[in-house]
């Protein structure tokens, strides 16, 4: 039912002109991956909670002027300096490897990858089962259900193309 709603959605959007009429939303349990604009963002917890209080959840962020899948984690208020930057961890529980991405704190809750992951961190991440957000130097960390994170990027690479299509002139 979830992949004949997300064809139907797909197929609706492909028929869009305008952009800002273009719109995408998928959803698989309490992952969500929609659009804003330019941007396709696909997030660990229900839409309705995040709006309200982003606090504790992992975000995918394509950027279509910036492209690539970057990373965007809310803790709790206060755990960082705004501005501050650090390296954090993704611990990954399929083998003992771990990805380490440059970030920076753009609130004193938020932090943002300062480059998209690469297709061998990606490749990676879909193999989980269990991610632990680690930020350098911290006693705080985020742990994230990571077994759809394939559907999920799959999703969000959907999003990316029916947003490049509608951003497209012409001929």
């Amino acid at each position: 039912m979830n992949r004949f709603f997300a064809a139907l959605c797909l197929l609706s959007l492909m028929t869009t002109t305008a952009k800002s009429d273009v719109s995408f939303w998928y959803q698989d349990g309490n992952w969500t991956v929609w659009n804003e604009k330019a941007k396709c963002k696909a997030v660990n917890r229900p839409v309705i909670e995040t709006s309200h209080a982003p606090y504790m959840s992992f975000w995918f962020v394509y950027d279509l002027a910036n492209p690539g899948v970057a990373i965007d984690t809310y803790f709790w208020p206060g755990v960082f300096v705004e501005g501050t930057k650090f390296n954090v961890d993704l611990l990954v529980s399929y083998g003992e490897e771990q990805i380490t991405v440059p970030a920076s704190a753009g609130l004193d809750f938020a932090l943002r990858t300062e480059r998209p992951l690469s297709q061998a961190e990606i490749d990676l991440l879909v193999k989980q089962n269990l991610l632990i957000v680690k930020p350098e130097n911290s006693s705080v960390s985020l742990a994230v259900d990571a077994v759809k994170i394939p559907i999920i990027l799959q999703q969000l690479q959907v999003c990316v193309d029916v947003l490049s299509r509608a951003t497209q002139k012409p001929d």
